[in-house]
C-alpha cells in the first residue's frame, strides 16, 4: 500500500476582508461594479432598516440594470483538467495523511500567547484551519489522534487569548501594517480610513481590530474560528472552548448584515453550529434573519446564470461555494417543519445546479471552498439530501476527489489543511 505524503501547496485560504484587490481592466467588469455600487447605499440602508421587501426590490432593479452582466465574475473563472481515472483514497492512505498533517502543523507552528498583533503577518483564520484539521483526525480515530488533539487545544488557547485581548467577543484581526495579500491590504485601507475619521480608538484594542463598522469583514475570521471552536468542544467538552465559541456567536448575532453577501454567510455558518451545539433558538433565528436579509436576495432566480449571485464579486466560484456551505449548515439543523426551510432548500438547489455541472464540462475550480461545501452536502441528513434532489453533487465530488487524490499522491497539496482534514475524515468513514 502506497503511503501518502502531505506537502500542501496552498497553506490557507487568504481571501480579502473587503472587495478583492484585482486590477479591473475589463470594461464589462468595470461597468458591472459601477452599476452595483450605484445601488449599494440604497441596499445598505434597506438592510439597516431590515426592510426585506425593499432589499428585494433594490436587487431586482440592480439585476435589471446589470442585464447580461449579472452573475459574471469579476475575475475570469480558472479551471484545471481532471484526470480520467484515479483510484479512490483508501482508509490507510487517509490515516497516513493525518500523520503528515500533524507533522505539517508542528513544522509550521508560529502561534504563541503574547504575540504582538502589530508585528504578526498571520491571521486567526489560519488557526481555525488547524483546529478543523486536527479535530477531523480525532473523529476519524487516526492513530495520531492524541497528538492532533493536543495541537488543536494549543491553537485554541491562542484564539481564546486573542479573543480576550480584543475584549469584544469577536476573534479579531491583527493590525500589522504592510502585510502581504488582499486581506492585509484591505485591512490597511480600512485602518487608514478610521484614522482619517478620528475613529481608530473605536476600531483597535491592544493592537487587534475589533470593529469593522459597515464593512462586515470581521465576520470572515470570526465565523471560521467560531465553527472550529464548536467542533473542538464536540470532542473535548471543555467549557472554555464552548464559552469562547458562544462569545463569537453572540457577537455575530449582534452584527447587522452587510452588502457583501458572502460575509454574512460566514456568520450564518457559525450560528448554525451554535444552534447545533447549544439548541439556543436565538442562534437559529439570527441565522435565518441573516439569510433573508443578507444572502438570499443576492441570488439570481432567472436567466442564464440562475443560481449564481448577481454581483461580480460574489459570482466567483470561491464565494459561491462559501455561501452554499453556510446555507447547508443551516439546513442541516433546521427543524423539519420550519416554514423557511423550503426557501433555503430552493436556494441551495439552484446554487448547486448553477456550478456543479462545470466540474464535468469545464474542469476543477477553487478546490478549497467547493470541496468543503460538497463534503458538507454529502454528509447532510438524508432528509436534506432528498429535498435537494439530484444537483450533480455526487458527480462533482467524484471529480474533485480524483483531482485531490492525484495531487496528494504526487506530494502536491490540493487545498488548505482544514479542507484536507475533512477530506481524510470522509475517506476514513466511507471505506
Amino acid at each position: 500500500m502506497r503511503t501518502i505524503v502531505f506537502i500542501p501547496a496552498i497553506l490557507f485560504l487568504v481571501a480579502g476582508i473587503a472587495l478583492s484587490g484585482y486590477a479591473d481592466t475589463n470594461e464589462s467588469v468595470i461597468a458591472a461594479k459601477r452599476i452595483t455600487s450605484e445601488f449599494a447605499e440604497q441596499l445598505a440602508d434597506a438592510q439597516r432598516r431590515e426592510d426585506e421587501a425593499g432589499i428585494r426590490r433594490i436587487m431586482q432593479e440592480t439585476v435589471e440594470r446589470l442585464g447580461d452582466l449579472a452573475g459574471i465574475p469579476e475575475v475570469e473563472d480558472e479551471y484545471s483538467p481532471c484526470p480520467e481515472s484515479v483510484r479512490p483514497l483508501t482508509r490507510e492512505e487517509a490515516k497516513a495523511g493525518f500523520a503528515k498533517l500533524l507533522q505539517f502543523v508542528r513544522q509550521k507552528k508560529w502561534w504563541k500567547v503574547g504575540l504582538d498583533p502589530t508585528k504578526t503577518e498571520h491571521l486567526t483564520r489560519e488557526l481555525a484551519a488547524i483546529i478543523v484539521a486536527c479535530t477531523a483526525g480525532v473523529r476519524a480515530e487516526a492513530p495520531t489522534k492524541v497528538a492532533l488533539l493536543q495541537e488543536a487545544v494549543e491553537a485554541a488557547d491562542y484564539l481564546i487569548w486573542c479573543q480576550k485581548q480584543g475584549g469584544a467577543g469577536v476573534y479579531p484581526f491583527p493590525t500589522f501594517r504592510g502585510g502581504r495579500g488582499a486581506a492585509f491590504e484591505a485591512a490597511d485601507r480600512f485602518l487608514r480610513r478610521a484614522e482619517r475619521e478620528g475613529r481608530l480608538d473605536e476600531v483597535v484594542r491592544n493592537g487587534w481590530a475589533v470593529e469593522d463598522f459597515s464593512d462586515g469583514g470581521l465576520q470572515f475570521d470570526n465565523g471560521l474560528c467560531g465553527v472550529a471552536m464548536f467542533e473542538l468542544y464536540d470532542v473535548t467538552k471543555n467549557e472554555q472552548h464552548l464559552a469562547s465559541a458562544r462569545a463569537a456567536a453572540d457577537w455575530a448575532v449582534g452584527r447587522p448584515v452587510v452588502t457583501n453577501w458572502n460575509y454574512n454567510s460566514f456568520s450564518v455558518y457559525l450560528l448554525a453550529h451554535a444552534y447545533r451545539v447549544t439548541r439556543d433558538v436565538k442562534y437559529l433565528e439570527s441565522a435565518k434573519k441573516k439569510v433573508r436579509l443578507g444572502v438570499l436576495p443576492g441570488q439570481l432566480t432567472l436567466g442564464p446564470h440562475k443560481g449564481r449571485w448577481a454581483d461580480s464579486h460574489n459570482a466567483r466560484p470561491a464565494y459561491h461555494y462559501i455561501m452554499i456551505r453556510g446555507l447547508t449548515a443551516l439546513l442541516n439543523v433546521m427543524p423539519a417543519d420550519d416554514p423557511e426551510r423550503k426557501t433555503i432548500i430552493d436556494c441551495v438547489r439552484q446554487a448547486l445546479l448553477a456550478r456543479n455541472n462545470e466540474f464535468e464540462t469545464k474542469g476543477i475550480m477553487n478546490v478549497d471552498s467547493s470541496l468543503e461545501a460538497l463534503l458538507l452536502v454529502k454528509a447532510a441528513p438524508q432528509m436534506v439530501r432528498d429535498e435537494l434532489e439530484n444537483c450533480k453533487t455526487d458527480e462533482a465530488l467524484e471529480l474533485l476527489e480524483r483531482h485531490a487524490v492525484e495531487r496528494l499522491r504526487k506530494n502536491q497539496g490540493p487545498a488548505g489543511p482544514g479542507v484536507i482534514g475533512r477530506f481524510f475524515e470522509y475517506a476514513c468513514q466511507r471505506n
